[in-house]
């Protein structure tokens, strides 16, 4: 019976395509890892990373956006200095982590992976306030393109940004991409950044980064900015696993695959599957795979398994 199981297919469950970044490495291993292979020491300096974030990299069909509020620019790509000219109309540089919260200078000003076009006035309502869920009728100021209100909006809610006396909500679209910049800042620039800042923000940001999960938008900008940052992009927005992995690991049971806690016929069912399709390494608690801890995932590691599942001896945390 466990034979015929076996080969049953649950490919619904099994990502694709998904690039996987330090295979099998967790919490501190994985952030030095991470910090090792993706913190850039050279940016272009924050007036040309400035002008060359709203030039090359978020200049889309002519306009420029802010990050916040969907508003829109017209920046022509010739004849105008482009930071002075979209701050004459209205748009000027979001620093996602706040400058205020980290000690320092260079690169962490200039890092174009943390920076992105805003609408003035958001950006000094947000200043330094942490990210954060905000209950509407405690929202202060709701905004969006060029308006802003006091009252909770009758339609479109979902593209509004939301202020409050302590904290500032990103709409709905870029909470994902708001998140993992800030792992991403944090990551490699935890040496001189505001450990309470981010702790106390952390649980709500991989919230956002699990219900708004990258795009092909955004990994391609992250790559843009990467041609400027020694062909560094945030590793965050390349593999969704890596929050989880290097900031709430708290271990894994050996031979466990769907994480519930038993041994029993699916977990055969999922290590042959990947084993299978040789993919072991992108599933989620992938590493639980290597029954027989020689570093590959082969037919002996469904041979321990399913063994250990019949006779119910599976091994222990």
């Amino acid at each position: 019976m466990i034979s015929r199981w076996i080969i049953l297919f649950f490919l619904g469950s099994i990502p694709f395509g998904q690039e996987i970044i330090g295979e099998c490495l967790h919490g501190n291993e994985l952030i030095d890892f991470l910090r090792g292979g993706y913190m850039t020491n050279t940016t272009l300096g924050y007036t040309h990373a400035r002008d060359t974030m709203y030039l090359r990299i978020d200049r889309i069909d002519g306009k420029v956006k802010g990050v916040y509020t969907n508003y829109a620019v017209d920046l022509p790509d010739t004849g105008v200095d482009p930071s002075t000219y979209l701050y004459e109309n209205g748009i000027n540089c979001e620093h996602v982590w706040p400058q205020s919260m980290y000690e320092g200078g260079e690169p962490t000003k200039s890092d174009m992976h943390v920076l992105r076009p805003c609408k003035e006035n958001v950006n000094s309502a947000r200043a330094n306030k942490p990210y954060n869920e905000v209950a509407d009728v405690q929202t202060t100021t709701w905004y969006w393109q060029n308006s802003q209100t006091s009252n909770i909006p009758s339609s479109n809610i979902d593209e509004y940004s939301e202020n409050h006396g302590s904290y500032f909500e990103p709409r709905e679209d870029r909470k994902g991409d708001i998140a993992r910049t800030m792992f991403y800042f944090y990551t490699m620039y935890s040496a001189v950044a505001d450990d309470a800042f981010f702790a106390n923000q952390k649980d709500v940001l991989k919230t956002w980064h699990d219900q708004d999960p990258a795009n092909a938008d955004e990994i391609s900008r992250t790559w843009h900015i990467a041609e400027y940052q020694q062909n560094k992009p945030n590793p965050f927005i390349l593999d969704g696993t890596l929050i989880e992995r290097a900031y709430f690991f708290d271990g894994f049971i050996l031979g466990d695959m769907n994480n519930d806690g038993n041994w029993n016929i699916l977990d055969v069912v999922i290590l042959a599957n990947c084993v299978l399709i040789e993919d072991c390494v992108e599933l989620a608690n992938g590493c639980a795979s290597d029954m027989n801890s020689d570093g590959n995932f082969n037919i002996l590691d469904i041979v321990i398994l399913a063994n250990c599942v019949i006779a119910e001896n599976c091994p222990p945390l």
